[in-house]
């Protein structure tokens, strides 16, 4: 008896990676707008300048975090999967093995 692996989840499709991967991209953007500002702030910018690289930086930080947290999503979610399918299969041997131990009915 072979069991076929299930098609794997997309991270956007599952709950929880859903909202994992929009936590994630807040906060990055988040750390990235605050160390831009800080930053172009630190080494004497003109208002502009530092709202343009703060909102720069918030940018490239958004983006990072979506990677970062669709790769690591990815991962997890496949991780599952093959746990899933490796569960169900030895629950299937088990009771195959159960089967065969059975007495025969007459």
């Amino acid at each position: 008896m072979t069991i076929q692996a299930p098609p794997l989840v997309a991270p956007k499709d599952d709950l929880r990676a859903a909202a994992g991967i929009r936590r994630a991209k807040a906060w990055c953007g988040l750390i990235g707008f605050g160390l831009a500002a800080f930053s172009a702030y630190a080494h004497g910018d003109v208002l502009f300048d530092v709202g343009v690289r703060a909102l720069t930086g918030g940018v490239a930080g958004w983006l990072v975090g979506w990677v970062v947290s669709v790769t690591v999503w990815r991962r997890i979610l496949k991780a599952e999967t093959h746990r899933a399918v490796e569960i169900m299969r030895k629950q299937a041997e088990a009771r195959v093995a159960a089967r065969k131990t059975e007495p025969a009915e007459s």
